[in-house]
């Protein structure tokens, strides 16, 4: 029996040793088109469409000037689905995480978090082209919070501010790998379906 018992704690201990590194792999870069659309009808048109569109989405309008074409969005407190919003990398060269908190597959996020919450907000501006076109742009405001709840216990791992533009990176601790710059940046869905929407309409 304590043959038994030390043999598995030597088995525990080998495979906790012997737990595969791992490399990480940041996001690709942030690309114009992501979050810039030429839109095929006129200034006016595009307005309303923009309007439309954010009105039926989950952002509360803050303000909206359609003199300067500038509508201002904000959200907080999302905490559901936020891995199709948003990207931090992932593990390659490592087994399938445990956790399966976002979608991609060995996201970053599923080996550092349980636990994921996203406020933020968005800038949408309009201007003409020509008569039949206007180009849209959506320049979004995300902070990702990450964190680790075991039992009662709920532990901030890091917090990261980026915008459609601008990745964040934040030293974070992933297990079996010790402290790694992590970058986070959007997957490009909330503006992708904004834009498509506006599209849409404007037509």
């Amino acid at each position: 029996m304590i043959r038994k018992i030390a043999c598995t704690l030597s088995m525990s201990f080998l495979i906790a040793g012997c737990a595969p590194m791992g490399v990480y792999q940041p996001p690709a870069s942030a690309q114009l088109q992501k979050f810039t659309r030429d839109m095929n009808g006129s200034y006016d048109t595009t307005w309303s469409a923009v309007a439309n569109a954010a009105g039926a989405s989950f952002f509360k309008i803050k303000n909206f000037d359609k003199g300067s074409g500038l509508m201002t969005l904000e959200y907080e407190d999302m905490r559901s689905n936020i891995g199709t919003y948003v990207t931090c990398g992932v593990m390659a060269g490592r087994g399938a995480p445990f956790r399966t908190i976002t979608p991609e597959p060995n996201s970053v996020l599923n080996y550092i978090a349980t636990e994921l919450v996203l406020s933020g907000g968005a800038n949408i501006t309009a201007k003409p082209i020509s008569d039949n076109q206007t180009t849209v742009q959506i320049n979004s405001q995300y902070q990702l919070s990450a964190y680790e709840v075991i039992g009662e216990t709920r532990k901030l791992v890091g917090t990261w501010k980026f915008t459609s533009r601008e990745p964040d990176t934040q030293q974070v601790r992933i297990p079996f790998n010790g402290n790694s710059a992590v970058t986070c940046q959007p997957f490009y869905k909330l503006e992708n379906t904004i834009l498509t929407e506006i599209g849409a309409q404007a037509l």
